[in-house]
């Protein structure tokens, strides 16, 4: 077993309300440590858990300064977005190194040269085409966090920064006002959306920004969870989330909704709004059962570790991308 080293510049673990990425890495790093092997976290801020050792690094981090800090016994390193001279640093010196891509791809990125020789994996196939990369590896999530249930209530579900034009929140509210059907709004508020901040209308209920015992129960409760994104989403971890909970997802098809989704088994993609509020209508043709399943199956926090041992091992075979 190989003793792994994950950098990045995030807290881990994460705070209540930090996002996608820094709770991946705990995810990632505690399902290696449950797999056998010795996990180190390199970050400015965190602290140790049961399953990995956390390192603090400086927040200007360089190559002289993290050296001595990075253990002997390290064979495996995992890099999330962190500086480009650091991470070439580290490749030279660890063969088994990876760079993990996890957020959009800016105008000047969208070229396969930028990418070149720099092993970096991307998150969805999607992803990986807008960056013109070769490698991806899907997020994945541990189940054994997520509560299960067939029985739902009628309300729809939206969960995600709502502060974020691009998230589609209002369009959510759109959807279910025409579908006269109750819409919890969680993940904080939007300055223009009156819903968002006060429940002043009887079918929208805003509960902020939520996490822990009540988020999974939200997730496993929704007859549906909205996400009708305005960009191209690299993943949509909600998405694995709510069907982890057997809740379908009715999504735009943008970004990586069309790899995550089943249309008509686990959720429906979408086009327009008029589609989204006719799906909401079709629910109960679908099966919660196959919804955790399909995502039990592809998006585990098993599956990941799986395909990124797969990836450090491609990479230790001298082969680069």
């Amino acid at each position: 077993m190989g003793v792994i080293l994950h950098l990045l510049e995030q807290t881990v673990p994460p705070s209540k309300s930090s996002g996608g990425l820094n709770r991946l890495v705990e995810w990632l790093a505690t399902e290696q440590s449950k797999q056998g092997h010795k996990v180190y976290v390199a970050s400015p801020d965190g602290a140790s858990t049961e399953y990995f050792e956390h390192l603090r690094i400086p927040q200007d981090y360089t190559p002289h300064n993290i050296a001595p800090l990075i253990p002997n016994e390290v064979s495996d390193v995992e890099m999330h977005q962190i500086r480009p001279d650091v991470a070439q640093w580290l490749m030279d010196r660890y063969p088994r190194s990876i760079q993990l891509m996890h957020s959009g791809i800016s105008p000047e990125q969208a070229d396969a040269s930028y990418w070149a020789g720099s092993k970096t994996v991307f998150v969805s196939h999607s992803h990986m085409q807008q960056a013109g990369g070769c490698q991806y590896a899907y997020n994945g999530v541990p189940i054994d966090q997520y509560e299960f249930r067939e029985d739902k209530h009628a309300n729809l579900l939206f969960l995600a920064k709502v502060r974020r034009s691009k998230k589609g929140v209002q369009t959510a509210i759109k959807v279910a006002k025409r579908c006269r059907r109750k819409l919890i709004v969680a993940g904080g508020r939007r300055n223009g959306s009156p819903e968002t901040w006060f429940p002043w209308h009887p079918l929208i209920r805003p509960i902020g920004y939520v996490d822990g015992p009540r988020k999974t129960d939200i997730l496993a409760s929704a007859s549906a969870l909205l996400v009708p994104i305005r960009w191209e989403e690299p993943f949509g971890l909600t998405v694995v989330e709510a069907m982890i909970s057997g809740t379908p997802v009715i999504a735009f098809r943008r970004g990586a909704m069309p790899e995550l989704i089943v249309d008509g088994m686990t959720g429906f993609l979408c086009d327009t709004t008029d589609e989204m509020v006719e799906a909401v209508g079709k629910l109960d043709t679908l099966s919660p059962v196959d919804c955790r399943r399909h995502a039990v199956k592809k998006f585990s926090a098993t599956a990941m570790y799986r395909r990124h041992m797969e990836l450090l091992e491609l990479a230790g075979s001298g082969t680069t991308w």
